[in-house]
């Protein structure tokens, strides 16, 4: 019992120091704060933590674009367990650390656990556990969060997957259910489209009976309905949205062949192509998983039952990351439901967890031949000189037109760690103790090789917590309460180029030299204008509501003055020259104010019937005839111009509600210029009535004359559905998990 103790102890302590070498940064007093989980999830976070403070639930973001679905936009995790903690004990900028942080302990925990079932030898699990949850792809993950926590739970999944297969019940059952409906709450859709059919390959490879798959099936059934509250509004908001028209390339960003080369062999794709502009993806900066890693993966290769679902997976799964620039793969990522989701690297977070899995494999495989091996002066010789031919031979051939020029970078690495895997498996004398000071010496090696190219690496994106938490000094300026929209120009992110350099034209503040990150919050960078609650006409990251896009990036200043926006911040001179500059900082974007703008409620007296097209066209019209007149998508007609003098403000708002007094001098159409999608409920003095989707894109609701009250409530039945399903799930769960007491026990 004690040396079972000790042991797990010796295993948490390695965990931690690997833990403390890979996130060094955050013991030196940093947060993460990579490219997307400034721009993204932090803002995310601190909607997150507002909407819980002001007991709503966080359906609707009224601060992007015209505002949109939130909890719809998977990644956003609004009801995944984990976010909600560490975003309430730690806020949003160092939840964020500490949620990466839990999930590493997570993902390394799971795949160890997997590897024991699958009878993997303690240092094999060791070393599968570390080249996952510690590699250099893990650890850039962290500016991903929902693919890093999604796939962190892969090993409990697979796990919990044999264990249904090799003993049936019910309770077990609910044990996947639990797993897979924490990774599919975890806002990765596309890891868990890898991560099911794993799942039926690893039970069906346990046992091989019908039955196996639907216990396994009906567990990712039932986990998936423990999603359901999300899920469904997700799907809802597909089909309402860019992704849904058509109009987004599912293959941009695929892993490219020299990227390719990476996993194994350090620097081999660079020189990148350009940001946006060439073969390579930028998803997962880096995508090295250890020389030796992968050669052990290779000779984990094997014909067992048990061996061949991660085999298959891993070679899929990196077939499917190559996307475009593999024909088959780009075919079969056209098909339903994968044709919805971008970036195709993302499919290997996979492979990287099955090479994980195989290396552990590999090892136990080569110590098993090494049992008999004997220790030789000539194999030590041969293997010195294969080291000295590599570094004379290799640089020739690695300068061929099919290496870009890093390759040659790489080769003194590759070289050196291949080699000293080998004298680890021929140094270690022969004896009955051989074959596992084999398998530790190369689990060393690889574990050192993993460990030092963390420490070349510098470490993940940070930034300081205080510089992260400090507020726009351009917000500040901003009146109180302000009901209108903002303007930020996405054009001008100086963080669209990777790697970010320090900016040299950036205000810095004391202790910062000029970080573009600490900044980001001071310059309104998208998306954290959301943390200042500014409502802001564009947007970044999530998938926006169809015919939004355009009416921005047409640049059209009628577009502007109908959505409302009042202040433009901009690098560099205004977009209109009647703006009035409001606050100009050394290294900032200038804030503009404008005073054409319409407000966000305004009443109109005469309507129409108009198609999309009409109806867009006349939002960028010079003219703005739709200060007058509303062309509906349908609804009752309004002979203009009708009478002068009618009045409408919004008088109270929530995040997904909205309330405006309005005086009507005849009948009219009150226009919120907020997004009109499914869900929006309207009231006219407490009366439902119905809502109008005008000009486009906007809200509209017919009002008699006289003074009224409407009030907006978005009550999504997608949602509400959604959550019933959870609720029916989540009981069934807590049925299956109930503690079993001591029933059947004879009494004492």
């Amino acid at each position: 019992m004690r040396r079972a103790v000790h042991g797990r102890l010796v295993l948490w302590m390695g965990l931690l120091a690997g833990m403390a070498l890979v996130y060094r940064s955050v013991l030196q007093g940093g947060v993460m704060a990579g490219r997307d989980a400034f721009r993204i999830f932090i803002p995310d976070s601190a909607f997150l933590l507002d909407a819980l403070r002001a007991g709503e639930l966080p359906l609707w973001n009224p601060y992007l674009r015209l505002g949109q679905p939130f909890a719809a936009t998977l990644y956003s995790q609004v009801f995944y367990p984990p976010r909600l903690l560490t975003v309430l004990l730690a806020g949003p900028e160092l939840g964020l650390t500490l949620q990466h942080l839990l999930h590493v302990a997570i993902a390394a925990t799971g795949t160890f656990l997997l590897l024991r079932h699958l009878r993997a030898s303690r240092p094999a699990a060791v070393l599968g556990s570390a080249a996952f949850a510690l590699s250099a792809p893990f650890a850039v993950l962290s500016a991903q969060q929902n693919v890093a926590s999604a796939a962190a739970w892969t090993g409990f999944l697979l796990l919990a997957s044999r264990r249904v297969a090799l003993q049936p019940s019910l309770r077990r059952a609910a044990q996947m259910a639990l797993a897979a409906g924490l990774a599919f709450l975890a806002g990765s859709p596309e890891t868990w489209l890898w991560q099911a059919p794993l799942a039926l390959a690893v039970a069906l490879a346990a046992r091989r009976e019908v039955r196996t798959l639907a216990a396994s099936g009906a567990g990712l059934v039932w986990g998936f309905a423990l999603g359901a509250l999300v899920a469904l509004p997700a799907l809802e908001f597909a089909r309402h949205s860019t992704r849904g028209t058509g109009r987004m390339d599912s293959l941009e960003w695929s892993m490219s062949w020299p990227q390719l080369l990476s996993l194994a062999w350090p620097f081999a794709e660079h020189p990148r192509s350009r940001y946006w502009a060439g073969d390579d993806q930028f998803f997962i900066l880096v995508l090295f998983l250890g020389t030796l890693v992968c050669t052990l993966a290779l000779a984990g290769l094997g014909r067992s039952w048990r061996v061949l679902p991660f085999g298959l997976g891993a070679l899929v799964l990196t077939a499917l990351a190559l996307g475009a620039h593999f024909p088959p793969a780009a075919l079969f990522l056209q098909l339903p439901p994968f044709h919805l989701f971008r970036y195709p690297v993302k499919y290997f977070v996979g492979a990287a967890f099955c090479v994980a899995v195989l290396a552990a494999f590999g090892l136990d495989a080569l110590t098993r031949r090494a049992r008999r091996g004997n220790r030789s002066l000539k194999h030590v010789a041969g293997v010195v000189a294969a080291l000295f031919a590599a570094l004379l031979l290799g640089p020739p051939l690695i300068r061929l037109p099919l290496f870009r020029s890093g390759a040659e970078a790489g080769l003194p690495w590759v070289v050196l760690v291949l080699g000293a895997g080998t004298l680890a498996l021929v140094l270690p004398a022969a004896g009955p103790g051989r074959a596992l000071r084999v398998r530790r010496a190369l689990a060393m090696v690889a574990l050192v090789e993993l460990g030092a190219f963390q420490l070349m690496q510098g470490g993940t994106g940070n930034a300081p917590l205080e510089s992260l938490r400090r507020a726009s000094r351009l917000a500040a300026v901003i009146p109180p309460g302000y009901a209108g929209r903002v303007s930020v120009d996405l054009s001008s992110d100086e963080l669209s180029e990777v790697p970010t350099p320090v900016s040299a034209t950036a205000a810095p503040l004391p202790g910062e030299g000029g970080s573009y990150i600490s900044l980001s919050r001071d310059a309104l960078v998208p998306n954290r204008f959301v943390e200042e609650r500014l409502r802001v006409f564009e947007g970044y990251g999530a998938p926006e509501p169809p015919r939004i896009e355009a009416l921005y990036e047409s640049g059209a200043r009628a577009a502007f003055d109908l959505a409302g926006v009042g202040y433009y911040v901009r690098r560099g001179p205004p977009p209109f020259e009647d703006l009035v500059p409001v606050l100009s900082l050394p290294g900032l974007p200038t804030l503009y104010r404008s005073g054409t703008a319409l407000p966000r409620a305004f009443m109109v007296h005469a309507a129409r019937v108009a198609g999309d097209a009409e109806a867009q066209a006349a939002f960028v019209d010079p003219t703005q005839p739709l200060r007058r007149t509303a062309l509906l998508a349908e609804g009752e007609p309004l002979e203009g111009p009708g009478c002068e003098g009618s009045a409408a403000r919004v008088t109270k708002a929530g995040l997904s509600w909205v309330e405006v007094a309005l005086k009507a001098c005849g009948p009219g159409y009150l226009v919120l210029s907020d997004s009109h999608y499914p869900g929006w409920e309207a009231t006219l003095d407490e009366a439902p009535v119905p809502v109008r989707r005008a000009n486009a894109v906007m809200r509209a609701v017919r009002v008699p004359p006289g003074a009224h009250s409407v009030r907006f409530d978005y009550r999504p039945l997608s949602f509400r559905l959604g959550a019933l399903v959870s609720a029916l799930a989540l009981g069934a769960l807590a049925l299956a998990l109930r503690p079993r007491g001591h029933e059947g026990r004879p009494p004492s």
